[in-house]
């Protein structure tokens, strides 16, 4: 558009940025279900089982730690943004619209990892329970 047409649309920019952001963390959020984001899988291949299982249950562990403390952090700068009413200079909508999407993909992490260290827990418990 800038080159071609020369038409001025400056709002255009900040809203295919906004959208990026949103849709690269949405997909990290769907990476990190099973684990593809975080492990280095030709490494993990070569461990023993138990180990293997221990490396991701830990990295469950720091994602849930890591998840919780940006998403307490950046709600924080959201309500601090909210109150300043401070506006997008091309689109002219308060700042914490577009960046809302930090702590809503906390959130979800968060709780996505939380479920899955629950389910490993039962797993293990489960497998325990039939092992006796």
């Amino acid at each position: 558009n800038r080159n071609i047409f020369k038409l001025e649309i400056g709002w255009f920019e900040e809203v295919a940025r906004a959208c990026m952001v949103y849709i690269i963390l949405f997909a990290a959020e769907i990476g990190l279900r099973d684990h593809s984001q975080l492990n280095i899988d030709s490494l993990v291949r070569r461990l023993p089982p138990k180990v293997a299982g221990l490396l991701q249950d830990v990295s469950t562990i720091v994602t849930i730690i890591f998840s919780g403390v940006v998403g307490l952090t950046s709600f924080r700068l959201l309500q601090t943004q909210a109150a300043a009413q401070s506006a997008t200079p091309g689109l002219g909508m308060t700042t914490w619209v577009p960046q809302a999407v930090m702590p809503v993909w906390c959130f979800l992490i968060f709780v996505t990892q939380c479920i899955i260290l629950l389910n490993t827990i039962l797993h293990h418990k489960k497998k325990e329970g039939e092992a006796a």
